[in-house]
């Protein structure tokens, strides 16, 4: 590639960049890292070098969810210190208080339920989705309340849900890998089912939270909050409760045991696999609409003389927007950083565009646009000008 693909703008070098993450993102960072930490000494205490050795299979699904996440948000990825902030939440944070409510119900349903068989069916029916699904929950109601401007959208609350699911997963896989006590081919069954059926399920449960809250962040109506977060966590709730002890539903209707393993399978495939393509067709159809975002509102600053149509299109062409990164890698530091800078800041440009014409109750709409304008501005007058000196010393 001989030439940056981007029209040269005005000529001076200043160079702008975006301000740091907020001092509350860091606070609340800080706060779940130290609970993360408690998680990993009740881990080492309770497992010692089990919990260490079992780390390991715990990766496989947890590697397979991120990398499907980091896919679904190549568009406009979210910051990194907020999906980390989710990560050690969903790791730390949710298990650490999901085994203290959870302990305090199962104590409750034993003192009111006689029957053992009763017991293990609230646990794994009601006490595990519930508390679950709400301590999950939880964490994006705090992101919510400190960084509500990075939900763009449904798919930017899924994203930050299916990290905290992820992280839970990640966890709670360690738990059951450690304190099973399996061998030979139990074991190999229970890291087939966490590893390899089910990688997606906390991610999809919480995701499922996440994404009616990204729908409500989109307007500044307190109504659509309450709705979302109420809608979002009975629907997680749900599938949370489906996974379960579905197959004890749905089994016995098909005429197979719910305790043998090939039935589960069977259960697995006429329930949960179709439930999870859906989901994954509706995630695609979210991306592709953001995709559709990106290209309208930078369409309108086309027209306005902002934007070239192949900027645009190096923005909004997957292809060509990774080629050109690509580029961006090979070159000097000042024009790698304004080349990875004008792509991601005219995609937010895009993004507070488009929230800006949507919530025309925010006082502050216009103020991310205009800076993130500014930004861009500044991004092109350095690759310009790198454009000019390379050709001048041709």
């Amino acid at each position: 590639m001989n030439s940056t693909p981007v029209d040269a703008g005005a000529r001076h070098n200043r160079y702008i960049r975006l301000p740091r993450a907020p001092l509350i993102w860091w606070s609340v960072l800080a706060v779940v890292l130290i609970i993360g930490l408690i998680v990993v000494g009740w881990l080492l205490v309770n497992w010692q070098v089990n919990a260490i050795i079992m780390a390991v299979p715990a990766l496989i699904p947890l590697a397979i969810s991120l990398a499907v996440v980091r896919w679904l948000d190549r568009w406009e990825p979210e910051p990194p210190i907020l999906l980390t902030l989710c990560f050690i939440y969903g790791a730390g944070a949710s298990i650490l208080g999901t085994l203290i409510t959870g302990n305090f119900l199962l104590d409750v349903a034993r003192e009111y339920m006689v029957d053992d068989g009763a017991v293990d069916a609230f646990s794994v029916l009601v006490q595990g989705p519930i508390t679950e699904e709400v301590i999950k929950g939880a964490g994006l109601i705090v992101l919510l309340l400190i960084a509500r401007r990075e939900f763009n959208g449904p798919l930017d609350g899924f994203i930050y849900g299916a990290v905290i699911g992820a992280g839970f997963a990640f966890t709670e896989n360690i738990v059951y890998f450690a304190s099973s006590g399996s061998t030979g081919i139990d074991f190999v069954w229970l890291l087939v089912v966490r590893c390899i059926l089910s990688p997606f399920a906390h991610v999809l449960f919480t995701g499922m939270i996440g994404m009616p809250i990204g729908w409500a962040a989109r307007r500044s109506e307190p109504w659509r909050y309450v709705v979302a977060i109420i809608g979002g966590l009975a629907f997680a709730i749900a599938l949370h409760a489906l996974w379960n002890g579905g197959s004890v539903l749905v089994l016995p209707l098909l005429g197979l045991e719910p305790t043998d393993p090939i039935g589960w399978i069977v259960y697995y495939a006429v329930v949960q696999v179709p439930l999870f393509l859906l989901a994954g067709w509706f995630l695609i159809k979210l991306q592709e609409h953001d995709q559709q975002v990106i290209q309208m509102r930078l369409g309108e600053y086309r027209k306005a003389g902002w934007f070239t149509a192949g900027e645009i299109r190096m923005i909004t062409d997957w292809p060509v927007r990774r080629s050109t990164l690509r580029w961006a890698r090979h070159q000097p530091e000042d024009v790698g950083d304004a080349m990875r800078g004008f792509i991601a800041d005219a995609t937010a440009l895009a993004f507070a565009r488009e929230h800006a014409a949507v919530d025309k109750k925010d006082p502050n709409r216009r103020s991310a646009e205009k800076r993130l304008l500014e930004s861009t501005r500044t991004h092109r007058e350095v690759l310009a000008e790198a454009r000019k000196k390379r050709h001048a010393d041709k």
